[in-house]
This record gives structure tokens, sequence and C-alpha cells, in this order.
């Protein structure tokens, strides 16, 4: 195999970082996207690509992209300013169980958005990942519920991460689990409107019509995040990105059936969506990945009564459901404590020692910071 001399220059904008067009079809424009001189590097990406052989892919301190044939070892991991995180090598992918038996401690958490410290220092304050970013929480569970992509600059980093997890934390018997948000679904679709420049150009210099290519199915992250559930149960606690609907309930869609359909659909455009009638309503408004009106009481998201609550809750075996998606200052319920909403603003938050996380202990529901404990949601 002939080595690949992907290796292009950029010139670095002395503005900061824009965010490109909000039309997903200016994505396969020829378009120059500004690059942040403080955070160009990105990567590593893995491509399993058919006619020039698997290579990995990595931008630069200065926003050069360099291509190098991959030989299936492990690959470093640096963060966007360049400094070297931990090293991932690629295990067997296949998905998750929709359903597990609760452990001894059980971390939620949502949408870090590319925020990679706000996210590791969360978890490292906990004994979930240890200094060096490996799993250090025995058989007890952590779950993401969505939303990786967009905004921050740390994307690669935080799904190498999981992905990284999602291993060790079997190995020793328990769980790392992430769960696909309505980014991941956007992103996947070719909806790039909150996706950082940088991103879009690690793309264009490898000559990709755009940016989903670089987590196809032909990736070994686009092979992983393919293999992602939407819905879970964990004892009597359920997890979705955004919340149930009433509509959602009428359809009477199976947890396993749902995630199906959904990774079914993950990489198809909104057009293409469009064209399945479950998948149209699954990525819409009144889906899993996108219903606010269990946490939103306004008319235009379509609340829910209680006793529709009860009634989603009954069908799906749960005593509670936790959701992100939605932010709030704080970790925050909802219909008599049947809902947790789990999202706030990671950095602010962090900075401000609020609330950070749900840690469910048995039948303890305890709100978590950084700095430990803030309070009891339910006893």
């Amino acid at each position: 195999m002939k080595r690949l001399t992907l290796l292009f220059g950029l010139l670095l904008a002395a503005t900061l970082c824009t965010l490109p067009a909000t039309d997903a079809a200016a994505e396969s424009k020829p378009t120059k996207y500004n690059l942040c001189r403080k955070h160009p590097t990105d990567g590593p990406y893995i491509v399993y690509d058919a006619e020039k052989g698997a290579y990995t892919a990595v931008a630069d301190k200065r926003g050069h992209v360099l291509a190098m044939p991959y030989d299936g070892g492990a690959v470093e991991v640096r963060s966007s300013r360049d400094a070297y995180l931990f090293s991932v090598t690629p295990h067997a992918v296949e998905r998750g169980p929709w359903e597990l038996r609760q452990a001894p401690k059980l971390f939620v958490t949502s949408d870090p958005h590319g925020d990679f410290q706000s996210f590791a220092t969360l978890l490292q304050a906990h004994g979930v990942i240890d200094s060096g970013y490996r799993w250090s929480y025995g058989n007890n569970q952590l779950v993401v519920i969505g939303d990786i992509f967009d905004r921050g600059y740390d994307v690669l980093p935080l799904l190498w991460l999981m992905y990284k997890l999602e291993q060790e934390a079997a190995d020793a018997g328990g769980a790392a689990v992430l769960l696909l948000g309505n980014h991941e679904g956007m992103v996947l679709a070719g909806d790039v409107r909150y996706t950082r420049g940088k991103y879009l150009e690690t793309a264009r210099q490898l000559g990709m019509e755009n940016y989903r290519q670089l987590f196809s199915p032909e990736t070994e992250l686009g092979r992983w995040l393919l293999a992602r559930n939407t819905m879970l149960r964990i004892g009597r606690n359920l997890f979705v990105h955004s919340g149930l609907s009433a509509r959602l309930l009428e359809r009477d869609l199976e947890i396993e059936t749902l995630n199906a359909r959904m990774s079914e659909g993950l990489y198809r455009t909104s057009k293409e969506r469009r064209e399945d009638p479950t998948l149209e309503f699954l990525y819409r408004s009144a889906g899993p990945v996108w219903y606010r009106g269990m946490v939103c009481a306004d008319e235009k998201y379509d609340p829910l009564t209680p006793e529709q609550t009860g009634a989603l809750l009954r069908r799906y075996d749960a005593d509670r459901l936790l959701v992100g998606h939605t932010i709030f200052p704080d970790i925050s319920t909802f219909h008599d404590g049947r809902v947790i909403a789990v999202n706030v603003q990671n950095d602010l938050n962090r900075r401000k020692n609020r609330g950070r996380a749900v840690l469910i202990e048995g039948s303890r529901i305890l709100v978590v910071g950084n700095r430990g404990v803030k309070r009891v949601l339910e006893e």
C-alpha cells in the first residue's frame, strides 16, 4: 500500500472561529471556513477507504491535515490545543443492550457538546475515570444522554473517550453508555449549522464532499455510532435524550424497535427520512431526540399531562425518566419527580459549583457537582 500524501497547507484567518452557514446543503459548496487559532487540532479519524486503504487523518496545531496509512494499532488522541490526552485501540463494535440491571452506582450526565475539560473533570471528581482518563468505576455505570457533537472544540476527544470507556467498563463488569441525541442525528444527516468550521475544513482538505463522511460506516467512529442506542432502561430508570411524547405512546414502539429504527435513519438526510413515516416522526419535534413537552409547558411544545406521563412510564415499565436536551440552570425535576432533566450549562456550572450530574445509589438520587454531592433529589 502506497504511502498517502494528503498533506495540505492552510493559512489561518486572523479572526475568531465562525459558524458555518445554516443551510445543510451549504456544506457541499466550495466555502472557505475560518479556523480558530487557539483550537486548530482535530482528529484522529480512522477511515477504511476501499480505494486508498485504511488511513488515519489528523489536523495539526497549524490546521494542516495529514493522512497516513493505518495498521490497526493504537492512535494518539490530543486536545484541540494539541495536548496529549490518551491513546485508543479499536475494538469490536456491537450494539449494547437496551436494558441493564442497576449497579450500586449509576452516574448520569448529558450534552457535553465538545467540552472535554468540563466532562472529564466531572468524571474524575467522582472516581468514574482516573487522571489518565481510564475507567476507574469498577462494576458501576455511566450514562451520557446524547449530544457530543457541535458547539465545542473537542468533539473527537469526547467521542474517543466514550468509545474507549465502553470497552474498559465492560472489562471491569460495569457499563459506559452513550445514547444518541439530536445533534448526532443532525450532523450525520449533513446539518452542520452548529458545527465549528475547523471540522468542516478537515473534511475539505481530505477531498470529502461533506463533514459527515468522516463518520460514515466506513470509519471506526462511524461504525460505533451506528450501533449506539437511543433509549435505555436501567433498573427502574429510563433514559432518552429529550423526552417521550403522547404521539410516541400512540405508536407503541418497543424500545428495541425504536433503537433499531433510529439507527436505520441515522445516516439518512432529512429528505430521505421524510420518505419513511416512522423515521420522519422519530427525527422530528415529537420524537425522542427533539421533544421538549415533558419539561416545557409552553403550548408550542405540546406539553404532557401528568396522566400521559404516567401512561408512558407504565408502557416502558419505569418509575422515572432522565432526559437531557433542554438546558436548565441546575438539575431539575418535573411531573412530581418522575422526570429528571440533567442538561445544564456545563462550563458555567463547573465554575460556579452548581449541579452537574445525577448519581443514583439504590433508591437514593443525588445531585452532584465537581466538588461532590450538592443535594438529595429522592430517597
